[in-house]
């Protein structure tokens, strides 16, 4: 049976967070700018557990990982809150949101240059190796019945690589999404880690940190 808890505190170890473009996006959507109701308690959810991983960012106890397309994929949920949805009433809200997405996802080149370099957002390339995983988990979620969309596969598909080639063990990675049909489907597959819906009751900030 799948352990559904992370470490506040992890002991001589890191935990890896690999968040999907919601996720992403609630961190930089300000609570009064979202209608009250349903979508306002949303982005309270995912604040509660960007609250955590922050802390454990601060202490070098956490790093998060973002495919790439889920980051192109971010700024356009940032703009659709703008030009359709009309959450942000103007362009600076808009380029606000943008900028501070921008900020975590840039690296100095003196940060770069450094020595010791600590980089806690890490954007990761689409590469053959992705791709290829992406039509394997896209056959196998169909015969669950969970028709997903290419990025949701492409954050599966990114899970098994850092797996794969960077050797993270499975029960240290934890996928962040808010797609409903990814996070049931992935329990599902033993070989991937769990997957966690800060917006689900089970899976709110007090019952899934330790």
């Amino acid at each position: 049976m799948r352990v559904r808890k992370i470490e506040k505190r992890p002991q001589g170890r890191k935990n890896f967070f690999l968040v999907d473009a919601c996720f992403l996006a609630n961190r930089y959507i300000p609570r009064l700018k979202a209608p009250k109701g349903r979508e306002r308690d949303r982005i309270d959810l995912c604040v509660d557990w960007w609250d955590e991983i922050n802390s454990q960012l601060e202490k070098h106890d956490a790093r998060v990982y973002i495919p790439d397309i889920c980051i192109a994929e971010t700024f356009k949920v940032l703009a659709k809150k703008y030009y359709t949805e009309k959450w942000f009433t103007s362009a600076v809200q808009l380029n606000n949101a943008r900028n501070r997405l921008r900020k975590d996802i840039t690296v100095p080149p003196k940060t770069l240059r450094s020595f010791k370099r600590i980089i806690n957002f890490h954007d990761v390339p689409t590469s053959r190796d992705i791709i290829i995983s992406v039509d394997r988990f896209y056959e196998r979620f169909l015969k669950l019945g969970k028709n997903v969309s290419l990025p949701d596969l492409i954050l599966l598909a990114t899970g098994k690589y850092l797996m794969d080639f960077f050797d993270i063990e499975k029960d240290h990675l934890h996928i962040v999404t808010l797609d409903k049909r990814l996070r049931e489907g992935s329990k599902k597959l033993q070989e991937l880690p769990n997957a966690y819906d800060p917006t689900e009751n089970s899976d709110t900030v007090e019952k899934i940190f330790r």
